[in-house]
This record gives C-alpha cells, structure tokens and sequence, in this order.
C-alpha cells in the first residue's frame, strides 16, 4: 500500500525545456540513434534520427510530468523473478537477469482531445552504476491486458502489443534516459479498451546491463514527460 501511495499520480506543469541531441554509441534500428553522425542528413534528438530543425518539444508546449499509478518489474530470471515488490534499482539488458519487461500504468490529466507534440517515459540512471559493454537498444510495446503490480510476474504477464525499438541506453548514462513513447500517447485519445499502460521491454544481452532507478528509496523514478500544445 505504501507503494502504491508513493505512486499516485502528481502531474507537474512547467515551460518546456528545449530537448537537445544525446551522444554515444550508434543503433542498427533504423530511426533509433544515441549519437552524432550516424542519422545521415538529418540529426540524433532524444533518442530517434530527426529532419535537421526538427523539435520534438515547440517551445509553445506545455510540459506535463507524470509519476506511474501503478508500476512493475518483470525479469525472466527464475531468481530474480521470486524476489517480492519493486526493485529500488534494475539493471536493464543484463544477461544473468534475462529479458527485463517494466510494466508502466499512468493516470493522464490533460484531455483526450489534446495535442500531444511529444512524449517521453524518462528513465533516471543510477549513479556511478558499472557501465555497460555496449550501448542497448530498447522496446516498447502496448500493454494489451488489465494488469496489477501485486500480481504481475513473469508467468503472469499480460499481452503486450509487438514490441518496436524506441531507444539506445548507453553505456555511461550521464543525463536521464528518454524514451520516446509519442504514438502510443497519441492512442490514449482513441479510448481503445486494449490500452492498460506502456511496456518497456529489454531483450538480456550484456554482461552488466544499463542501471536505472525505480524511484523506491532514492531518485525519481520512471516518469511520463508529455509536451502538450
């Protein structure tokens, strides 16, 4: 319960701070980027290969923050697994820990018919944590099934929609992670009765894996930043 409260849904409105291009390791995934020259004529912005003069976020926007109502850690290691409640930090990509699913449930405040220019789930990473051998790509996918935080394991997971390279974690996170979740946002305005919420999902294949805070006893945790217009 104590989770739960920690949880509840606080939406924070300030002016929409410019997003800037993020450096590191380039991705094979075609539109999904974490450096400098590897997007052709175009540029890497917050996590995707952008037309050059491309903003993600109009500095007309709104920018809203919104904590998880509800929030879950799925990893396929049987271990891993059978540990109870949420991790204060998860190490995404790790091979030991397997394929790592972050279940994420929010509350929207703004109005179905709003304009959504951008949205991001923002990722904090988890100071001086061992980095990666290699920078990670990252999924998301459509959480397609009513799901709880006290019931959700590995066996017990809901469907989710096919998963689709949205970010590149790097190796030594120095700034949040962004992770761009702008057309599943964009859904929530067509009310469909499939939406319970926005899985990412990290395929375990680096010895180390990227370390991200959950918000539990330090940090801020997972967070959605949407800029509306």
């Amino acid at each position: 319960m104590r989770l739960l409260a920690a949880l509840a849904p606080v939406a924070l409105l300030v002016a929409a701070p410019p997003l800037l291009g993020c450096g590191g390791a380039s991705s094979t995934d075609a539109g999904v980027c974490a450096g400098a020259g590897v997007c052709g004529a175009g540029h890497c912005v917050v996590g995707r290969c952008r037309p050059a003069g491309a903003l993600p976020s109009p500095v007309d926007a709104r920018r809203v923050l919104l904590p998880p109502a509800d929030l879950a850690v799925l990893q396929e290691d049987g271990d891993a697994a059978a540990a109870p409640g949420v991790p204060d930090a998860i190490a995404l990509g790790r091979a030991r820990t397997g394929d790592v699913v972050l279940l994420l449930r929010f509350a929207p405040t703004f109005g179905v018919d709003a304009d959504i220019a951008s949205a991001f789930v923002v990722l904090e990473p988890v100071p001086l944590a061992p980095p990666a051998e290699r920078a990670l790509t990252l999924e998301v996918a459509r959480i397609l099934e009513p799901w709880r935080s006290e019931t959700a394991t590995w066996g017990r997971q809901p469907r989710l929609s096919i998963p689709e390279p949205a970010a590149v974690a790097r190796r030594l996170p120095t700034a949040p992670l962004r992770i761009d979740v702008t057309s599943l946002v964009r859904g929530w305005a067509r009310r469909r009765m499939d939406d319970h919420g926005i899985a990412i999902v990290a395929p375990g294949r680096d010895a180390v894996g990227a370390a991200y805070s959950m918000g539990i006893s330090q940090g801020t945790g997972p967070q959605l930043e949407v800029y509306v217009r």
